[in-house]
C-alpha cells in the first residue's frame, strides 16, 4: 500500500473535502444529491487534493525532489484556476442569466440558467489547504504504521 500512497492519499483527501462540502451545503440548504458533484463552496476539494499531494511527496520523497517541484507548480495553477478563472466564469454566468431574465423569455427559466457560483473564495481555498494538509499527514502516518 505504501507504493500507492501518492495516489491513495490525495484522492482520499479530495473525496473527503467533497463530502464535507456536501454536508455543509445540506445543512444550510437541505439535502440535494446533485450537489455531491458540484464545483465551488467550502472547502475546495481541488485545493485539498493538491495540498495532500504536495504534503505526501514532501513526506515520502522530500522537498528537494523533482516531484515536489512539479507538484508545487501544478498546485499553484490549480488553485489560481479555482479562485480566479472560475470566478470569472461565474460572473459571466450571472451576466448572461441577468440578460436572459431581462429578455423575459417565457420558457422554463431554470432550463437555461447558468451556474453562477463556480469558483472559490480565499477562505474556501484556505480550508482546502488545511483539510488536505491535515488529512495527508494523518493518512501517510497511518499507511506507514500499517505497512509494518
Amino acid at each position: 500500500m505504501e507504493d500507492y500512497a501518492l495516489i491513495i492519499v490525495p484522492l482520499t483527501c479530495g473525496l473527503l473535502a467533497q463530502f464535507v462540502k456536501f454536508i455543509i451545503f445540506s445543512l444550510k440548504h437541505g439535502l440535494d444529491w446533485r450537489f455531491l458533484l458540484e464545483y465551488g463552496h467550502m472547502p475546495s476539494s481541488h485545493t485539498a487534493m493538491m495540498s495532500a499531494l504536495i504534503c505526501s511527496i514532501a513526506y515520502r520523497d522530500g522537498v528537494e525532489s523533482s516531484a515536489f517541484a512539479v507538484a508545487l507548480i501544478i498546485t499553484v495553477l490549480v488553485v489560481s484556476d479555482a479562485m480566479r478563472l472560475r470566478m470569472y466564469i461565474g460572473s459571466y454566468g450571472r451576466t448572461l442569466n441577468n440578460l436572459l431574465d431581462h429578455l423575459r423569455i417565457e420558457e422554463d427559466q431554470d432550463s437555461y440558467k447558468l451556474k453562477e457560483r463556480v469558483g472559490h473564495r480565499p477562505m474556501e481555498i484556505l480550508a482546502g489547504i488545511f483539510l488536505g494538509t491535515f488529512c495527508s499527514m494523518v493518512l501517510n502516518r497511518l499507511i506507514d504504521l500499517l505497512a509494518f
